[in-house]
């Protein structure tokens, strides 16, 4: 009996041991606590150092030299293909200006052989003349007062203002008050290449609202919305004659004078958001 209740004791001592353990102070465990942990853990340090090293033996350590060649070549191919990709931009770029070019020679209609100049608008005017383009070419490049600017070829922006510096100019656009009247004559949209014997004469003038407004006699029955208004003005050079410079937006009956015709005209572009301008310069000279 006394041999059955010693492993019962034996039990009861390991508790009230652990029990003890638990609830003493770390300060009063930690120096032989860590002993005992070390001594623990010598059985299990050669499996260790065994597995540590199979590890190493299956995944071999990347050298240093090979990961910075990858890095290298990663940088590499990034950098060339940021210059691949700029190169087709500038390529995409050169089509669009030859195409520009291309067209506004096929667009004249002023009888004079011209010199496509496309140039970047590097600012605006401000107060009065705010709606002044500042264009980065001038007469070492050939501009001259007065030169007629287009975009697509064919629609008229606007024209040199003043003496050009050396390497900049002023433009002027028809929209604004500096432009004064214009000649122009309007044809039908159905068919936009008639000449100004085949339309209806009308003198427009900038007006409110960026359009621009004229009279024509009240027999002009043939003018429609739609409608295009060319440029045949002769205080303009030859280069800008028939260029395109909007479509008729509306058409009533004069206020000041019921027997006249009324027409607006909206521009074919708007001078704030141009980036880029071709200039007509005469080859002539």
């Amino acid at each position: 009996m006394r041999g059955g209740q010693a492993p019962g004791r034996a039990f009861l001592v390991v508790v009230l041991a652990t029990a003890a353990v638990a609830i003493a102070p770390a300060r009063w465990l930690r120096p032989w606590t860590t002993d005992l942990s070390g001594l623990l853990w010598v059985p299990l340090r050669p499996p260790a150092h065994l597995l540590t090293a199979l590890r190493h033996w299956l995944r071999p350590a990347r050298e240093d030299s090979s990961a910075r060649d990858m890095q290298l070549l990663v940088e590499d191919r990034d950098h060339f293909r940021a210059l691949w990709h700029s190169a087709q931009l500038r390529a995409e770029e050169l089509q669009q200006r030859l195409a520009q070019i291309d067209r506004t020679n096929r667009m004249n209609r002023g009888g004079v052989p011209v010199e496509p100049l496309i140039v970047s608008v590097t600012g605006r005017g401000t107060g009065t003349s705010e709606r002044f383009l500042s264009l980065a070419a001038g007469s070492r490049d050939g501009v001259r007062e007065g030169d007629p600017a287009v975009i697509g070829g064919d629609v008229l922006v606007g024209r040199v203002l003043g003496t050009p510096t050396d390497a900049s100019c002023w433009l002027a656009p028809i929209v604004d008050s500096s432009a004064g009247r214009l000649d122009v004559y309007i044809i039908s949209a159905d068919r936009p290449e008639a000449g100004p014997s085949e339309g209806v004469k009308a003198q427009i003038r900038p007006g409110a609202r960026g359009l621009l407004v004229g009279e024509v006699d009240g027999s002009a029955t043939r003018i429609a919305e739609g409608d295009i208004v060319r440029l045949s003005d002769a205080t303009w050079k030859p280069s800008a004659q028939g260029m395109r410079v909007g479509v008729v937006r509306r058409v009533g009956r004069s206020d000041r004078s019921p027997l006249r015709t009324q027409v607006e005209v909206e521009c074919g572009v708007d001078p704030s958001r141009l980036r880029q301008v071709t200039l007509k310069v005469e080859a002539s000279r």
